[in-house]
């Protein structure tokens, strides 16, 4: 009987870890967390641009955030771009940007919740590859 019960404690234990399992891939960081938080027409959308970022289309977004042509190869010394730097969350301005305080948080209505920042970090430590 104590085996069972031990059983049944484990198994609900085991259900309460949750685990993350969206994709950390260019797609996904795009389409599903950036595209609509960040592209709309007030902030990043391509008529709009502020500070110059198009996040827009997934194109646009690759290149201004990473510096870098998606689907091209990345060259040894090539610049990398101002907001990511692949393989080094801990130096990535859009992580800042996205942890920032009220000030200077992107998105500064919504702040996307940590849960979406932890795939972007996820993404970006991965290589920040695109896909």
């Amino acid at each position: 009987m104590s085996r069972l019960v031990s059983s049944l404690a484990l198994c609900g234990a085991l259900a309460c870890e949750h685990v993350d399992d969206r994709p950390a891939s260019w797609s996904y960081v795009h389409g599903g967390l950036l595209e609509p938080s960040c592209a709309t027409a007030q902030c990043h959308a391509a008529g709009a641009a502020r500070a110059g970022v198009d996040l827009s289309t997934s194109a646009s977004a690759y290149a201004v955030l990473t510096g870098r042509v998606c689907g091209a190869p990345a060259l040894p010394g090539e610049p990398i771009g101002n907001f990511v730097r692949p393989g080094h969350p801990e130096a990535s301005r859009l992580l800042y940007l996205l942890r920032a305080d009220r000030t200077e948080v992107m998105p500064p209505d919504v702040p996307l919740p940590d849960g979406e920042i932890a795939v972007i970090e996820r993404w970006i430590l991965e290589g920040a590859t695109c896909d």
